[in-house]
């Protein structure tokens, strides 16, 4: 960076500070950024999405906190479980940051809007048109395509139409598009000039992960049996329904043992399962807190990521987890339909289809007779592959020289 400080705007009411939210992708990008001479604010909501709390008490209008340099800026929003009341406070959140932002001292170089839902996009176009500065997009989900793969509209729905027209609208006006997808080529399928948009993944702190990863795991597996791992949200989107059948297919097999750490709507009907068919070889845990999954990594031979069968990995994954496991230097077993498959390509483990129960079987028995050479030479994969494309530094490093290349081009 130049001597001048940029000032960053980054607009996404689910980019809340450290500690309140198991989503760091942001705090873990602009700390980074901070070092390099950037000033940054952040717009968030209060509603955390991912545990379903409030951060600001019942009557504070909004607060402002400082981690690491970062200006968070938390604005009070109405919680919800339905898709109804989700998309009020979208349009809610929108209008309070149109209200909000006049309070914010450093005034933006650059408008960085990070896309859960087009409503985010809006403002961040509005506020981008306002001050002259650049307008960045990042594309976290494709809405609205995503709630039609999931079954929950049709194309022909009216809220369908209405988010299709704002998404063509920011790819338009956006002066670079950021995906989380490595399979890019889905904007210039919606018209998108391909040297507009880059790639920047969800990615993993290294430093702080491998201070996590000393300390003394919460929970111990038997170490004299092969654990399989499965970390995270317990519901209908994680697939997880194949790996109990996979369980029950190999009940004998004493020693085999599937772990899953975490909480979700589905858990207590698996627990029912895992009872009714008496599948000794499952083991339930409570979820740990983000600072303690690397420790509990350590304790696993195998780390499992499965995917539902649908379109909607096509152009890649990015789950955190993805990337925890990979630090961890851990084998990966990925089951997930994609063209963008760096798991198996790179070396760090296998990928199947998924909710495939033959798939499963093979690829299980394979990891588990791996020789030793082999299991090394895997596990070293995982990390280098954290440390050359997904570590927070790396990526960081990226989207500096994005921003300097927008600003150089605007100035011209």
């Amino acid at each position: 960076m130049g001597v001048n400080m940029k000032n960053i705007w980054l607009i996404n009411n689910h980019s809340y500070p450290p500690g309140t939210s198991n989503w760091r992708r942001h705090y873990d990008l602009c700390k980074e950024l901070v070092k390099d001479g950037y000033g940054i604010d952040i717009i968030c909501g209060s509603f955390v999405h991912d545990r379903k709390n409030q951060i600001l008490n019942k009557n504070e209008k909004f607060r402002v906190e400082n981690y690491s340099g970062i200006n968070y800026h938390i604005l009070n929003g109405l919680s919800y479980n339905g898709n109804i009341k989700r998309i009020i406070s979208m349009i809610e959140f929108m209008i309070k940051v149109f209200f909000y932002e006049k309070k914010i001292e450093n005034k933006p170089d650059i408008i960085y809007c990070s896309c859960p839902h087009p409503f985010n996009g809006l403002i961040s176009l509005y506020l981008a048109k306002k001050y002259k500065v650049p307008f960045l997009l990042e594309i976290r989900d494709l809405w609205p395509d995503t709630w039609v793969e999931m079954g929950a509209m049709t194309k022909n729905n009216l809220i369908y139409k209405i988010f299709e027209y704002i998404e063509k609208l920011l790819y338009k006006k956006a002066d670079k598009i950021i995906g989380l997808m490595p399979g890019i080529e889905v904007f210039k399928e919606k018209g998108v000039k391909e040297d507009k948009a880059i790639w920047i993944s969800n990615g993993i702190d290294l430093t702080k992960f491998d201070e996590n990863s000393q300390k003394e795991s919460k929970y111990q597996f038997d170490k004299n049996k092969f654990n399989f791992l499965y970390t995270g949200s317990i519901g209908t989107a994680n697939a997880l329904e194949i790996i109990f059948e996979v369980a029950k297919k190999i009940k004998n097999d004493d020693n085999i043992v599937f772990n899953f750490v975490g909480e979700g709507p589905l858990k207590n009907k698996y627990l029912k399962y895992v009872e009714q068919n008496n599948l000794s070889n499952v083991k339930f845990y409570n979820s740990v807190e983000k600072d303690e999954v690397p420790a509990l990594l350590k304790e696993a031979d195998c780390l499992i990521l499965p995917t539902k069968e649908t379109g909607l990995y096509k152009y890649g994954i990015s789950p955190n987890k993805l990337f925890e496991y990979l630090a961890a230097s851990k084998i990966i077993l990925l089951s997930c339909k994609t063209e963008y498959d760096y798991i198996q390509k790179n070396g760090c483990g296998l990928t199947i289809l998924p909710e495939n129960l033959e798939e499963y079987l093979k690829a299980m028995d394979k990891i588990i007779n791996l020789s030793e050479a082999d299991r090394l030479e895997i596990e070293k994969n995982s990390r280098k592959l954290a440390e050359e494309f997904f570590s927070m530094k790396v990526l960081s490093k990226k989207l500096d020289r994005v921003i300097e290349e927008t600003l150089s081009k605007r100035s011209k």
